[in-house]
């Protein structure tokens, strides 16, 4: 289910579970949506969601985030989202800005798919004249 991205990231804000869950959400649902108007396309498995119990998070799964945006760009249309980013355990955590990057990112997608997806020509008709 679609969730509204968080594109205010600032210095000091803190990345929690919810914010994990959100943009992996974000990124399962505009591949849904885009599968109704494009080809199946590489794609990532992001796992579960995170729990409270959950310890951490890892650099591979940021890196899917970064990965699967660049996926569904590839799968789609080139929307312009930024450089893609490598994150590596042990060093720095993803920041702010790559946050709003990658959020912003799936605002845009999204966003373009749906107004695609609801900008379909359709023509009224009932078959048979309606008769039974």
């Amino acid at each position: 289910m679609w969730q509204t991205p968080k594109t205010n990231w600032k210095e000091g804000d803190f990345f929690n579970i919810e914010d994990y869950n959100r943009i992996k959400g974000n990124l399962n649902e505009i591949r849904l949506q885009a599968l109704m108007l494009w080809p199946d396309f590489v794609f990532e498995e992001m796992g579960l969601d995170k729990t409270y119990q959950d310890y951490g998070y890892h650099a591979d799964e940021i890196n899917r985030f970064e990965s699967n945006v660049e996926n569904i760009r590839a799968g789609t249309y080139p929307f312009k989202t930024g450089s893609r980013q490598t994150f590596y355990d042990n060093q720095p955590f993803i920041n702010w800005q790559e946050l709003n990057r990658i959020e912003e990112a799936c605002r845009l997608i999204y966003s373009n798919i749906q107004s695609r997806y609801n900008g379909r020509k359709t023509i009224s008709f009932t078959l048979n004249g309606g008769a039974f």
